[in-house]
């Protein structure tokens, strides 16, 4: 069930609609703001307390880069990010975009952030993981979309060889690779895993 809370400055009338997670922040009958109940709950009595639209919106700002300031800094404590990434996270918490950015580049000039840096590190705990570029630059685009090029400059042709040899030998017993359904099946795998088909093709079905 919502529940309402209202207060009439003189000057406008602020209501805040309460739900589970989100509450609407409305100012004269128009809806001017979703805001994070919890997030919030600290934060209620300065917003009516304002005295006008311009008090408010900088209020919210403010707030909201103080909200931000702390998400992030917590997300960064536990692991590297990259900016979409924390953008994504903060959006979530109908953060301003505004708040977001400011955040986002003061933690960047700080060196708390580097995307070139995350999607090299990205990039080489796949190649660890035994991922071809196909398969790094799909996870890529999930994480980064901006640095899914990056993938192909830090993977070498000789590099996805030496990977398929090793996935080669362990999936298969001394004799297999006589049998074309052994290396038909092989041949699926290696896709799955991303590497590119012509190298594949190489390993697999070259004499």
């Amino acid at each position: 069930m919502n529940e309402f809370c209202n207060f009439c400055s003189g000057l406008m009338d602020i209501e805040i609609i309460e739900s589970k997670c989100f509450s609407e922040l409305w100012v004269d009958g128009e809806l001017w703001k979703e805001i994070h109940k919890n997030l919030y709950k600290n934060y209620l009595q300065e917003i009516f307390q304002c005295q006008s639209k311009k008090e408010l919106s900088d209020l919210l700002l403010k707030t909201d880069s103080k909200l931000a300031r702390g998400i992030v800094y917590k997300l960064l404590a536990l692991r590297g990010h990259v900016k979409s990434e924390l953008r994504t996270k903060l959006k979530r918490y109908k953060i301003v975009s505004g708040a977001i950015e400011k955040i986002l580049e003061e933690c960047e000039k700080l060196g708390y952030l580097d995307d070139q840096r995350e999607g090299k590190l990205f990039i080489a705990r796949q190649k660890r993981r035994g991922l071809g570029p196909q398969g790094i630059a799909y996870k890529l685009q999930q994480k980064a979309p901006d640095l899914q090029e990056m993938v192909r400059e830090r993977v070498t042709d000789e590099e996805q060889r030496v990977t398929i040899k090793s996935w080669i030998t362990k999936k298969t017993k001394k004799g297999e690779l006589n049998d074309i359904k052994v290396k038909e099946r092989l041949y699926r795998f290696l896709r799955r895993k991303g590497f590119d088909d012509h190298l594949i093709r190489q390993e697999l079905f070259t004499p």
